[in-house]
């Protein structure tokens, strides 16, 4: 029964650890933002390195590690002062920035080869101590792995434990609480797991000095100065705007993981007057101009009065303080974020959430547009460009649904006849305006309007507007009526031009200039490759890699990569669809464990069942399931997506009972999980569809080379 306990908890802290290491190190360091599935293929990696270690390592190792963790993702804030700012590795987002094909919001655009060497060798530092931490709990859940108990009994121990770790992960944030203060928590939890009082003494060390780190993160009282919270998704710090111009407003300022991310501004009467008075005067707009150059304001002289207005990307309230200014009757304001909301009804000076007819819908916006069935008179799409992953199991933001083309022939439907889109964004490359146009005009079936708004920061920091009517004519019309409008856009109209590709569901990377594997993702896969055969050759020399479990574990990332993707199309791009689609594949494995126990299926069956339910996930049309019930829409959706894992499982399970060394087989699975992991990328080239194929093809592999060993 003690050993059953000690794989329980094992079990638990990898996995709780994984996700609070992610979390911690994407925030802090802000290129893993953008790769943060690069520090989970380090994680497996490094459990996987210490699986093939024979020779016991102290679990005491990874505290210390963890506190390392902790620290240099941490040490600017500890020593930063007015004269000294400490930023080793949080500058490594900046040196990286240039090698990314991808735009990464506000990073240099200089190139430096000295720079991004320099960079590059930081980021391998931060890799191989991430691994490092996982090769002790590696190495201790391999062993426990190879016990004489009932290896089906083992093994579903491992997955309940890694499933309970998960969820404690989720009620951690949903909480609120910071990562360090998780770390901490691990390394009282590692605490039990070591025997040896001077190892003891060295965690206890360890937990105090993670205990000290957090000093610098806790929060004065809000109003006093920046105030951090954490939310499901990201880190979110507000604080006090002093203008130091006069025509600047006041308010607050939100920063997402350490990027300036929004204002809460004070745009009432006073300011307006004063902010008009100065633009007019330092001809930085006519007065004929003043009227539209508030960004918040002027979808509402695009449509005036409207009734029903559905704001996609609220944020904190000033698109929906904009629509009370602009006369909307009832306003439908919806945001994934439910910290950023509450910081809104908190801080926000003009308290739009509280307004009468502001009616606020915390959910993913491509979600909420799937259900409703209300027409608006006006769509108002907010600045959505996000600053973090779906999932660490993805390369997607959490806006890239929000701007493929089936999303907006959503919004086009919801649109009353003479309904207008609007739809603003921060374009920062050529091609991001370019994508934009083209995927608004194809989907509109006629040229949006497309120009730049921005007012000196008297409204705000400004931005691209693209502007489309369900009905061409209704454009025209506006302008026709309104000729200083027509003016004030003709002036500020941007030309864009036909070559980029437009976003589909398929291909929703926005950032991406066009279809290619990325250089900063070639490197990062390159160095994973390269550190794996090193250590093969000089360190593990005679360890064996278990080829039918290492295609079994690549497979199986690359389908939970994919299948996180196409779940968001059914429950949003929010934590609770991670949840639901990991879960279930854990669920499913628990399953296949059982029918294995009971003998249920045979494997040759399993395989059978598994290329069919694979084959489904080419031919079931998944929008189809958006017109079930949440329920059945959860059960169908949700068993659909998720049935290959039962099959796969089932497979997994019968060998996994028979490995005559269970943690290497085990060991093989993770580094094979890593190599599924780093083929993701493909899908920036061939889009996410295509991951299916190759999904298929390690199976397969997996099987034959399994029946060719057994001949």
């Amino acid at each position: 029964m003690k050993s059953y306990w000690r794989l329980a908890l094992t079990s638990f802290l990898i996995l709780f650890l994984e996700l609070l290491i992610i979390r911690l190190v994407g925030t802090e360091i802000r290129i893993f933002a953008y790769l943060g599935n690069m520090i989970l293929l380090s994680i497996f990696i490094g459990s996987g390195i210490g699986m093939y270690i024979k020779r016991s390592i102290s679990p005491s190792i990874s505290a210390v590690l963890l506190f390392l963790v902790s620290a240099l993702t941490t040490i600017v804030y500890i020593l930063r002062t007015p004269r000294f700012d400490v930023k080793l590795f949080s500058g490594v987002s900046e040196l990286l920035a240039p090698l990314s094909e991808a735009y990464i919001w506000q990073t240099l655009n200089t190139f430096s080869k000295s720079g991004a060497i320099f960079g590059l060798i930081l980021t391998g530092l931060i890799i191989i101590l991430l691994a490092g931490v996982f090769v002790p709990l590696g190495n201790l859940l391999g062993k426990l792995l190879d016990g004489k108990e009932n290896p089906l009994k083992i093994y579903s121990v491992n997955v309940a434990a890694s499933l309970v770790g998960m969820w404690a992960f989720q009620l951690f944030s949903i909480l609120g609480l910071p990562p360090l203060l998780g770390i901490a928590v691990s390394l009282g939890l590692l605490f039990l797991l070591i025997n040896n009082q001077s190892e003891r003494y060295l965690l206890v060390a360890a937990l105090m000095a993670v205990v000290a780190l957090t000093a610098p993160h806790s929060s004065p009282q809000p109003y006093q100065g920046p105030t951090t919270f954490w939310s499901p998704y990201q880190k979110l710090t507000i604080s006090p705007i002093y203008p130091t111009k006069i025509h600047q407003p006041k308010g607050y300022y939100l920063e997402v993981n350490n990027v300036g991310y929004m204002g809460l501004l004070n745009l009432d009467e006073t300011h307006v007057a004063t902010a008009s008075a100065y633009l007019t005067e330092t001809k930085f707009a006519t007065a004929q101009e003043i009227p539209f150059i508030d960004q918040y304001l002027l979808p509402y002289q695009l449509k005036k009065n409207p009734e029903n207005v559905l704001i996609i990307g609220a944020g904190a309230g000033n698109d929906a303080a904009g629509a009370v200014r602009g006369g909307a009757k009832s306003v439908d304001a919806v945001e994934i974020d439910p910290v950023v909301i509450k910081l809104g009804r908190l801080y926000h000076p003009d308290q739009p959430y509280q307004k009468p007819g502001v009616n606020i819908f915390v959910t993913d916006g491509r979600e909420f547009m799937e259900r409703t069935t209300k027409k608006y008179d006006l769509i108002v799409m907010g600045l959505a460009d996000s600053h973090t992953l779906s999932s660490s199991l993805t390369n997607l933001r959490l806006d890239h649904y929000l701007y493929t083309q089936e999303s907006l022939a959503r919004a086009k439907d919801l649109l009353r006849p003479d309904g207008i889109l609007v739809l603003s964004f921060e374009v920062t490359r050529p091609w991001i305006g370019e994508r934009l146009y083209k995927t608004v005009n194809q989907v509109f079936g006629n040229r949006p309007l497309a120009f730049e708004v921005r007012s000196d920061g008297a409204f705000g920091w400004g931005g691209y507007f693209f502007v489309a009517a369900k009905q061409p004519q209704i454009l025209d019309n506006i302008l026709s009526a309104n000729p200083d409008l027509a003016s004030f856009i003709a002036k500020r109209t941007k030309v864009f031009g036909p070559n980029a590709r437009a976003l589909t569901d398929d291909w929703p990377y926005l950032y991406l200039d066009q279809p290619r594997l990325p250089l900063i993702h070639i490197l990062m896969a390159g160095f994973f490759i390269g550190s794996l055969a090193i250590v093969k050759k000089y360190v593990f020399k005679q360890a064996v890699i278990d080829l039918p479990m290492f295609c079994w574990g690549a497979a199986f990332l690359l389908f939970e990569f994919q299948n996180i993707s196409k779940a968001s199309l059914l429950f949003g791009l929010t934590w609770q669809t991670n949840m639901i689609i990991i879960t279930a594949a854990l669920t499913m494995i628990l399953g296949a464990n059982y029918a294995v126990y009971k003998k249920l299926i045979t494997p040759k069956a399993a395989f059978v069942a598994l290329t069919l339910s694979l084959a489904a996930q080419f031919i079931i049309p998944l929008h189809l399931l958006n017109r079930l019930s949440p329920i059945f829409k959860l059960l169908v959706g949700g068993g659909v997506l998720n049935l290959p894992f039962f099959f796969g499982g089932i497979i997994f399970a019968n060998w996994f009972a028979k490995a005559k060394d269970k943690s290497q087989a085990f060991a093989s699975n993770l580094l094979g999980s890593a190599f599924g992991g780093l083929m993701e990328i493909i899908s920036f080239l061939t889009g996410i569809k295509f991951l299916l194929t190759i999904t298929f093809a390690l199976y397969a592999a997996g099987w034959f080379i399994a029946g060719k060993r057994k001949n």
